[in-house]
């Protein structure tokens, strides 16, 4: 199957690019920010600079593809609470203009759009967290997120394209650069390795769902074959895991202390946030397979050699 990725050189992309590929499918890149050099991503065929939404610019150059894999975003939970008009333009707009793109080439291709497992549920009512749990966020970035998603399913009947939503819950592992303003085990794990504070809002009792990004991937392989009704599925580690246990676990593969810097607690953090995957589990047959402290090791061994 010939699959385009979307994003392709960024964090998730690569990824995915590398599972499925391993996979046997033929990939090809479609992102404004093309990895360095096509050694640095060889699982791609080739790579194709332009705004995700220009399909006529790609659907030809990538050879008509059968499955499309959309991971480019504009924007974190941050900084769409910054600027949501950029959030929306960029991500919502964009979105209309990519379905209506596919909607127009010959053949319909499948269509996995990585949705947020936290941002779309805003205040869980009950945990662990199911994909028919009401749809209430409260920020900015899971607002666009679910109205992406209602575009999606509506995207079925007008284009007649195959869909499926992977609500992700926080992924993790290499390729996550700590600079940014997401990521807590990319950024605590390379701060604990400079020697540096960790910043910890509360007491560090505040537990969220982590999975590390190549089993993540995993699921994009059999989602792209999956022939069920269901359309939604969560990906998820499981569990949950506090923040302190996150510094435990640095601490603790790094055999010495690693410093917090404690801030007030902040009211918008729910307490827990943990996503049910027993839909994923039964129709994808789809379980993570890296544990907590194993994927925690790997993002460390990455950061080591990566960022300096």
């Amino acid at each position: 199957m010939r699959c385009v990725i979307l994003g392709g050189g960024g964090f998730l992309g690569r990824h995915v690019g590398k599972v499925m590929a391993t996979a046997g499918y033929e990939l090809w890149c479609v992102d404004m920010c093309p990895p360095h050099g096509p050694e640095s991503t060889p699982w791609f065929k080739g790579h194709v600079q332009a705004d995700y939404w220009d399909v006529d610019h790609w659907w030809a150059e990538c050879g008509e593809p059968e499955c499309v894999v959309h991971l480019a975003s504009s924007t974190v939970p941050a900084t769409a609470s910054t600027d949501p008009v950029s959030d929306v333009n960029q991500n919502l707009i964009g979105l209309l203009k990519l379905l209506e793109g596919l909607g127009r080439q010959p053949s319909a291709p499948r269509l996995l759009y990585a949705s947020s497992g936290g941002a779309v549920y805003g205040i869980p009512q009950s945990v662990p967290i199911d994909e028919d749990h009401p749809l209430i966020p409260i920020g900015a970035y899971g607002i666009t997120k679910v109205a992406c998603e209602h575009h999606i399913r509506l995207a079925e009947t007008q284009y007649g394209l195959q869909t499926r939503i992977l609500r992700i819950s926080n992924p993790y592992g290499e390729w996550q650069r700590p600079n940014g303003v997401q990521g807590v085990i990319s950024v605590f794990a390379h701060r604990a390795l400079m020697g540096l504070p960790v910043d910890v809002w509360g007491d560090g009792s505040v537990v969220r769902d982590f999975v590390y990004a190549g089993d993540v991937a995993q699921a994009f392989v059999t989602a792209a074959h999956h022939q069920g009704s269901a359309r939604v599925f969560n990906l998820g580690g499981g569990g949950g895991h506090s923040v302190n246990h996150i510094i435990k676990t640095l601490e603790q593969l790094l055999g010495r202390h690693v410093e917090r810097k404690t801030h007030a607690a902040r009211s918008f953090d729910p307490p827990i946030n943990v996503l049910d995957i027993r839909r994923a589990q039964e129709e994808l047959s789809w379980t993570p397979r890296v544990a907590f402290e194993q994927g925690v090791a790997k993002t460390l061994e990455w950061l080591r050699v990566a960022v300096k």
